[in-house]
C-alpha cells in the first residue's frame, strides 16, 4: 500500500470515528434523555435503556465513549507537541500541546476510576468538609489552566483553524465545570437530568473540538478557514436561537414543572442528613397546601444496596384532620445502587385543597426484611410550615423532610402566575435560564460545526485527516 493510500485510509477512518461519536452522543444519549424528559410516559426515566446511557456513571456505555475520545485526544495532542517541535514552533506550542496531552490523560484516568469520587484524596470528600461543590475547591488549578490556554492561544497557535476549535473546545471543559457548580442551584427532578446532559455533553463537545485543533496542527502550516467563524455558522447560530426561543417557549409552557415549595437544604449541603426506614417503616411531614395544584412530590432517597430487589416509596397525602381520608397518593422504584438520587412521584389525582390548608405528606418504604431505604431530611428549620413525624414520633422542630412540591406541567393560570413568582422572587431562576440558553445552543450547535469539519470532499492528493492540506511530513 503507498503511503498516499495509507493517508486516505486514515482519512476516512478519522472521519467515519468523528461522524459515528456525534451520532451516537447527539442521537443516543442527548436525544433519548430529552425525549424521556419530554415524554416520561413513553421512556421512563428509570428505564434501563437511560441507565446503560448515563455519561455520569461508570462503565456505561456513554462513559466508555467518553473516556475513549479523551483518549484519543491524548494521542492527537502528543502528537501536535512533536509536529510543534519539529516544526520549531517555539516552547510555547510545544509546552501548550503537552500541557494538553497530560490533562486529557489525566481526565481520561478520572473518566474510568471516578478518581473525584474514590481516589484515595477523594475530591468530594474534601469540598464536603469545606462546604463547597468540588469545581469550587478546585477554582484555583482551573484559573491556572485557563491563563496558560490563554497564553498558548495567543501566542503558539499561528492559525485560526486551530485556535477557533481550540477555544471553544476549553470553553466547553470551563462551562461544564461551571454546569457542575451549580447543579445543585437547579430544582429536583427533570431539571436535575437536563443539567447533568449538559455537563456531560459540554465535556464531551470540549474533547473533539481540542481533538480537532490537535488535527489542524498535523496539517501544513496554512489549514483551510475552520467553518466556525464562516457565514453559514452565523445562519445556524441565528437559527439554533430562533429555534431554541420557539421551543423553549412551548416547554415552559406545557413541559415545564414549576416548583410550588421548596424545602431543600442549602447550597453547601449543611444540615442535609438521611434517615434509614426498613420495611413498612414510615416519616410524615406536614405542610400548608400552595395556591396551585400540586402534581409531584419530589424526594431525595438512598438506596446504598449493592444487591437485591430494590424497594419502593409510596406517598399518601390526608388533612391533618382527618388522617383517613387520602386526596392523593403515588408510589415509586427505587432499585439498588441510587445512592444518593432525587425521584419525582406523581400524585393521582392532583393534589388539590384550600390554599393554606394544613395537610399530611405520609411517605412509607416497602424493602426486602432486613434492608433499609434513607429518605433525605434538613435540619436549621428549612421549612416553617410544618411538623415532621419519624415512626410515630415528633422530630426535632428544626427538622423537615426534604422535599419539592411540583405543579402540574399543563399550561394553567395558576402554573404561569407561580412561574412569574419565581421569577420576581428569586434570583436563582434567571442564572438558570441563562445557563440553560448558553448550553442548548452549544448542544445545537457544536454538532452542526464537527459534522461540517467531516464535510471537506472526498480525499484527494496532498490531503490529510480531515483537512485539505497535506499532512506534515
Amino acid at each position: 500500500m503507498t503511503r498516499r493510500a495509507i493517508w486516505q485510509l486514515v482519512e476516512w477512518t478519522a472521519r467515519l470515528l468523528l461522524l459515528g461519536a456525534v451520532i451516537f452522543w447527539w442521537g443516543g444519549y442527548v436525544a433519548t434523555h430529552l425525549f424521556s424528559l419530554a415524554f416520561p410516559e413513553l421512556l421512563p426515566p428509570w428505564d434501563p435503556t437511560l441507565g446503560r446511557l448515563d455519561a455520569d456513571n461508570e462503565g456505561t456505555i456513554a462513559n466508555s465513549v467518553s473516556a475513549a475520545g479523551l483518549a484519543c485526544v491524548t494521542g492527537l495532542a502528543l502528537a501536535a507537541a512533536g509536529v510543534s517541535f519539529r516544526r520549531s514552533d517555539g516552547w510555547i506550542a510545544v509546552g501548550g500541546w503537552a500541557a494538553l496531552a497530560l490533562t486529557t490523560a489525566a481526565l481520561t484516568f478520572e473518566e474510568l476510576a471516578e478518581f473525584k469520587e474514590r481516589g484515595p484524596i477523594s475530591l468530594f470528600d474534601q469540598a464536603g468538609r469545606v462546604g463547597l461543590p468540588w469545581p469550587v475547591l478546585v477554582s484555583p488549578l482551573v484559573a491556572i489552566f485557563v491563563l496558560a490556554m490563554w497564553l498558548f492561544v495567543r501566542k503558539g497557535l499561528g492559525t485560526r483553524a486551530v485556535r477557533a476549535p481550540l477555544t471553544l473546545g476549553i470553553a466547553c471543559w470551563v462551562f461544564a465545570l461551571v454546569q457542575e457548580a451549580i447543579g445543585r442551584w437547579m430544582p429536583t427532578g427533570g431539571a436535575v437530568t437536563l443539567g447533568y446532559v449538559l455537563e456531560e455533553t459540554a465535556e464531551f463537545s470540549g474533547t473533539l473540538l481540542i481533538g480537532l485543533g490537535a488535527v489542524g496542527v498535523l496539517r501544513d502550516g496554512r489549514p483551510p478557514p475552520f467553518p466556525l467563524f464562516g457565514g453559514r455558522w452565523r445562519r445556524s447560530l441565528v437559527g439554533s436561537l430562533a429555534a431554541l426561543a420557539i421551543l423553549g417557549s412551548l416547554a415552559l409552557a406545557f413541559l415545564f414543572r414549576a416548583p410550588l415549595i421548596e424545602a431543600l437544604a442549602p447550597y453547601t449541603r449543611s444540615g442535609a442528613f438521611e434517615v434509614p426506614l426498613g420495611r413498612q417503616e414510615a416519616l410524615v411531614q406536614e405542610f400548608r397546601m400552595p395556591a396551585t395544584p400540586v402534581q409531584s412530590l419530589g424526594l431525595l432517597l438512598f438506596n446504598c444496596e449493592r444487591a437485591g430487589d430494590g424497594g419502593a416509596v409510596t406517598v399518601r397525602v390526608t388533612p391533618t384532620d382527618t388522617p383517613d381520608r387520602t386526596l392523593a397518593e403515588g408510589s415509586i422504584e427505587v432499585p439498588v445502587g441510587d445512592c444518593p438520587r432525587w425521584k419525582t412521584v406523581e400524585l393521582l389525582p392532583p393534589l388539590t385543597a384550600a390554599e393554606g390548608q394544613r395537610l399530611a405528606a405520609q411517605v412509607a418504604v416497602d424493602v426486602e426484611p432486613g434492608a433499609n431505604l434513607g429518605v433525605g431530611l434538613t435540619k436549621g428549620d428549612r421549612y416553617e410550615d410544618g411538623r415532621l413525624w419519624v415512626n410515630g414520633e415528633l422530630a426535632w422542630p428544626d427538622q423537615n423532610l426534604e422535599f419539592v412540591a411540583y405543579s402540574a406541567p399543563e399550561a394553567t393560570l395558576g402554573k404561569l402566575a407561580a412561574i412569574w413568582r419565581l421569577l420576581t422572587t428569586d434570583p436563582r431562576w434567571w442564572l438558570l435560564a441563562a445557563d440553560l440558553v448558553i448550553g442548548l445552543t452549544a448542544i445545537t450547535l457544536i454538532p452542526i460545526v464537527l459534522v461540517e469539519s467531516v464535510r471537506s470532499g472526498p480525499p484527494g492528493r496532498g490531503r490529510g485527516p480531515l483537512g485539505r492540506g497535506p499532512i506534515s511530513t
